[in-house]
């Protein structure tokens, strides 16, 4: 059932993302990725745009799009993405890359890692706690078709508790096999 509930939301965003490839004059859009996230521990996320070449350049088709996901326990984060740029410097150019809570508050910013492709990255090693966030991804067209795609991974962080009871396990082994070599 997870599976074909999976299934769904991925041809829903590739649907979504095909569908929204129009005019992106000051557009912002959010997509829920919860049960992907839930399911693989990651996601990947684009979106193509199309726009006449009047529109296009800096403070014109200006976008923010927003993926929304919840965690039940605390993890860390840690994201990539790249946008199209064409040998003649035009495409998608990102202004942001951030992960923050649901009330906007910035949790990790990203950094503009290669600024030839667009390529930007943000490095969670810092814990976040259960709650509510989202990945925000923000910029304009130079070009009139241009898309961006990235990947956000997540990890489960050990609670202490887990910690110590397989150091205690580890401990009941050792002295166990002590015991018989004695």
């Amino acid at each position: 059932m997870k599976k074909i509930l999976q299934l769904c939301l991925v041809a829903a965003l590739a649907i979504g993302g095909n569908a929204l490839a129009a005019p992106i004059v000051n557009q912002s859009s959010t997509f829920d990725v919860s049960q992907t996230l839930d399911d693989a521990g990651s996601f990947d996320f684009y979106r193509t745009f199309s726009t006449s070449a009047a529109a296009l350049g800096a403070g014109k088709n200006v976008f923010s799009d927003h993926y929304a996901f919840v965690l039940d326990s605390a993890a860390t984060a840690a994201g990539q993405m790249t946008s199209v740029k064409y040998r003649n410097g035009t495409g998608l150019v990102i202004t942001g890359f951030n992960l923050r809570e649901a009330d906007g508050d910035l949790v990790l910013a990203g950094t503009l890692d290669n600024p030839a492709d667009q390529s930007w990255v943000f490095d969670g090693t810092s814990a976040l706690s259960g709650g509510s966030y989202f990945l925000e991804v923000n910029g304009y067209a130079t070009a009139a078709s241009a898309s961006y795609s990235g990947t956000l991974t997540v990890s489960a962080v050990p609670e202490p508790g887990s910690l110590a009871l397989m150091l205690g396990g580890l401990s009941v082994l050792g002295l166990a096999l002590r015991r018989r070599r004695a």
